[in-house]
């Protein structure tokens, strides 16, 4: 009996490699949700992320700046890890696999920084407070909608996930693994930065961010956008935003 669970376990480990990160985003949703569900509303716990710049320090906005990033953009790599591990010797799946989410996660760890830092710097000019009279959080979700749909980011959303094979054995396969999370991290942050930006912007919900990575899974996995189901998700966050910014009891 247990010989039977050992084999189909390892059956289903060589035929879906890609279950380790699946797994990971599936842990970090349901802390997700256990968290919102331990708020009194998720109206409460969208303002505590909003504020979360006012109340923590910036090492803790960086460690939940990945999170957002392995919870949201690292399962949408499931295809360029299958391709990779069953490109690679069975003895060097699993060290493969960890060099390509460290190539991909730095990609995004640089990224997050520089919006942080810039979000800092941005919030310390005194004509910022002059913004707070107009919807920011709707206009970032419109222009990320109009970016959806942009030639240079359909490019980019055709050539993800497409990596030529590493060297099998050594150190340069290693280098050779490491170089392809870091370009494929590249090729992500072009291709949705623009809505980790719009999200960073109208304060990281938690029902927003289902709601994106939802869109973007759909989009990457299925019709590579040939629905524009993300641009018109984006449009419908934008006129919730809207209609919170003048009607703020509505998203109570």
């Amino acid at each position: 009996m247990t010989t039977l669970v050992y084999k189909k376990v390892s059956d289903f480990r060589v035929a879906h490699p890609h279950w380790f990160v699946l797994c990971l985003a599936t842990l970090i949703w349901v802390y997700y949700l256990s968290t919102l569900l331990g708020t009194s509303t998720a109206h409460h716990h969208h303002h505590a992320h909003h504020d979360m710049h006012a109340q923590t320090g910036f090492a803790s906005m960086t460690w939940q700046w990945m999170i957002m990033v392995f919870a949201m953009m690292l399962p949408m790599t499931s295809g360029t890890i299958r391709n990779l591990v069953n490109s690679v010797p069975i003895y060097r799946q699993q060290l493969s696999l960890a060099l390509f989410i460290v190539g991909y996660s730095s990609v995004w760890l640089v990224f997050g920084v520089a919006l942080l830092l810039a979000t800092h710097m941005i919030q310390a000019l005194s004509w910022t407070a002059k913004l707070q009279v107009l919807p920011i959080a709707a206009l970032g979700y419109f222009a990320a909608g109009i970016l959806s749909d942009a030639a240079f980011r359909m490019r980019l959303l055709n050539a993800c996930g497409s990596i030529l094979s590493p060297r099998l054995r050594g150190f340069k396969a290693d280098l050779d693994v490491l170089t392809i999370g870091l370009k494929e991290g590249i090729k992500c942050v072009k291709t949705c930065a623009h809505v980790m930006i719009a999200m960073h912007i109208a304060g990281h919900g938690i029902v927003q961010m289902g709601i994106l990575t939802a869109a973007l899974f759909y989009e990457a996995t299925l019709y590579r956008n040939k629905k524009h189901v993300l641009r018109n998700t984006c449009y419908a966050l934008a006129v919730y935003q809207l209609i919170v910014f003048y009607f703020p009891h509505f998203g109570h």
